[in-house]
């Protein structure tokens, strides 16, 4: 990774946080307004926001490359039932902390407690979500079976 990609993800985060923070999305209230549908404006940032991006896709689409990653790669997978399970807990994370998981650590920073809160919340489903696949990697049963001990070998004379 280069030195110009280190600063600049440094630069867009630092500016990106500064204006989530100025819109408002920080602040419970925004939030838990417009998830009781009595305030449209998180719903016109997402819109604003996926706009946005949908332009800059174009743009290096038409391009065919990034600036600092090269090659522009846009993988598509199939959507498995993991997915929908992952998007439940997301949204109902999101609907009882009232929060924007992005919005954690710029509210953390700020000084926002709440902020805190949520962060360790998200860092503990991450530990279990790690946590559930590596139990549905391990083999079903870890006793030994007949097939896998080991018969004595009688000395060849």
């Amino acid at each position: 990774m280069s030195r110009g990609f280190r600063w600049s993800a440094l630069v867009v985060g630092a500016v990106f946080g500064f204006l989530l923070t100025v819109s408002g999305l920080g602040d419970y209230f925004t939030i838990h307004d417009g998830l009781l549908l009595k305030n449209p404006y998180i719903f016109l940032m997402m819109a604003s926001a996926m706009a946005v991006a949908f332009a800059g896709l174009a743009v290096l689409r038409r391009l065919g490359r990034t600036r600092f990653a090269g090659r522009l790669v846009l993988p598509h997978h199939r959507i498995e039932r993991r997915h929908l399970y992952g998007g439940v807990v997301f949204g109902l994370g999101f609907g009882v902390g009232a929060t924007c998981p992005g919005m954690t650590i710029v509210m953390t920073t700020t000084g926002g407690l709440y902020g805190l809160v949520v962060l360790v919340g998200l860092l503990g489903g991450l530990w279990l979500r790690g946590w559930v696949e590596r139990r549905q990697q391990l083999p079903l049963s870890t006793e030994p079976t007949v097939a896998s001990i080991p018969l004595p070998v009688a000395p060849q004379h």
